[in-house]
């Protein structure tokens, strides 16, 4: 005879057969994620880049510069510099970049650019100084902002023509 336990027991073992065993496919973990904002670069001009006013040389070349730190004039040959005259006073370009307190920035400028006689079409060759690099004041989550100057140096041959010369360079600012 055949009871209800042997039943119970038997329809356990069956099952306990029958069953796949299921090893483990996947796992998972959480991750942080995390992000700096900065607020945009901007860069606005203060003064312009001016020679001032000059006499050309009687014989042979020279040289007018301009000097990116300070701003001071000075020349090489027979130039003689005018502290008056029609053109603005003799300054080098300064700027102003304002952005993220604390980062740093790049400068770029042109290596050459020309400066065209108004009324003609001679130029003078104009040779900027090296791109540089600053860092903004303040710190992060607030405005900083940092001055920087461009100059310049140009060369003058005894037979250039005499007038007004102007030209017109792009400063570009961004974080390095």
């Amino acid at each position: 005879m055949i009871r209800f336990r042997d039943i119970a027991i038997g329809l356990l073992a069956a099952g306990s057969f029958g069953a796949t065993a299921h090893a483990q496919s996947g796992d998972a973990v959480n991750t942080d994620t995390s992000m700096t904002l900065y607020r945009g670069v901007t860069i606005e001009k203060n003064s312009d880049l001016s020679f001032g006013t000059v006499v050309r040389p009687n014989t042979g070349s020279s040289t007018v510069i301009i000097d990116q730190g300070t701003g001071a004039r000075t020349f090489t040959g027979g130039v003689v510099l005018l502290g008056t005259g029609p053109n603005p006073a003799a300054g080098r370009a300064t700027f102003t970049v304002r952005g993220e307190g604390g980062q740093t920035f790049g400068i770029t400028v042109p290596d050459f650019f020309p400066m065209t006689r108004a009324g003609g079409s001679e130029v003078l060759l104009v040779q900027t100084a090296n791109a540089t690099t600053g860092t903004l004041g303040n710190s992060l989550g607030a405005l900083g902002s940092a001055t920087f100057g461009v100059g310049g140096t140009i060369t003058i041959p005894d037979n250039q023509a005499s007038g007004f010369y102007t030209g017109t360079f792009l400063v570009e600012a961004a974080y390095n």
